[in-house]
């Protein structure tokens, strides 16, 4: 972590400042990791205090993330943060990929939750459509089954995709529609 420390010290405006770790959906084996670094934990976030700075990771990926270590190499040819998850059941030659460990309660929830996501959006993509555009589901994690703590991953594709007003279709009519139907449904995301 002396890199994410030596980053923190040299780049203007970042005192303070903690170690976002998470995952989004995709990459070569399911699931690829994300750092960033950011003002600080927000709500839904667990905070690992290290030296120096904080880690912060969304409650969504605790599961995925649990036991992982980040190290930082430098090679005559690379380098970069890599990444050893013990959840990892697969992962790709690009080192930030993985797919995760099959858990039959998890799958079989996120499986019933995708499938009433899928009925929702059936009813949503004639609008989608009649402008050219359309609505593809990536991944849904039924998260505790509380309020608010699945999530949505969605691309939009067609003339959506490239749309300047992408944010609002989400925000207004998915997200909006989404969250109405199933309250346990907290976040919905677009991924590229």
């Amino acid at each position: 972590m002396a890199q994410v420390r030596h980053l923190l010290g040299s780049t203007p405006g970042t005192e303070g400042f903690a170690l976002r770790i998470g995952v989004d959906p995709g990459g070569c084996s399911g699931y690829t990791y994300k750092l960033a670094l950011v003002p600080g934990a927000e709500a839904g976030d667990v905070v690992l205090p290290q030296d120096g700075f904080d880690v912060v990771v969304h409650t969504t990926s605790v599961d995925l993330l649990r036991g992982m270590r980040v190290d930082y190499t430098e090679t005559l040819t690379s380098s970069g943060f890599t990444f050893a998850n013990p959840n990892a059941k697969s992962s790709c030659g690009c080192g930030s990929s993985f797919g995760s460990s099959d858990d039959p309660e998890r799958t079989a929830a996120d499986a019933k939750l995708r499938e009433q996501v899928e009925e929702i959006m059936e009813e949503i993509r004639p609008m989608l459509r009649g402008d050219g555009g359309d609505a593809e589901v990536v991944a849904v994690l039924a998260g505790g089954g509380q309020p608010g703590s699945a999530e949505v991953h969605l691309r939009l594709t067609g003339a959506c995709g490239g749309c300047s007003s992408a944010n609002a279709t989400l925000t207004g009519v998915i997200e909006a529609r989404l969250r109405q139907e199933l309250p346990e449904i907290g976040r919905v995301a677009l991924v590229a």
